[in-house]
């Protein structure tokens, strides 16, 4: 995602498509499923709930830690979605 994308989407706000997560909780997997059992959507991870971002440090144990909560939702969903 280029800076401009990103602009949008936090000038937008959270919404039925859109919603942000400080870091990788609890309520991933929910957030996850409810996007994908809509019209779709994104989670952006290091983004607080006011819009502010405070970044995540991404890491190959992130990726893997969000495909496996991918994985474990019924039915499975993607994360590249």
């Amino acid at each position: 995602m280029i800076p401009a994308q990103l602009d949008i989407l936090l000038h937008e706000g959270e919404g039925t498509m859109l919603e942000y997560k400080e870091s990788l909780s609890a309520s991933f997997a929910r957030e996850l499923v409810a996007l994908a059992n809509t019209l779709g959507g994104r989670i952006l991870l290091g983004v607080r709930d006011d819009g502010s971002v405070v970044g995540i440090k991404d890491s190959n144990d992130l990726r893997a830690r969000i495909q496996n909560i991918a994985r474990n939702c019924d039915p499975p969903q993607c994360p590249h979605r």
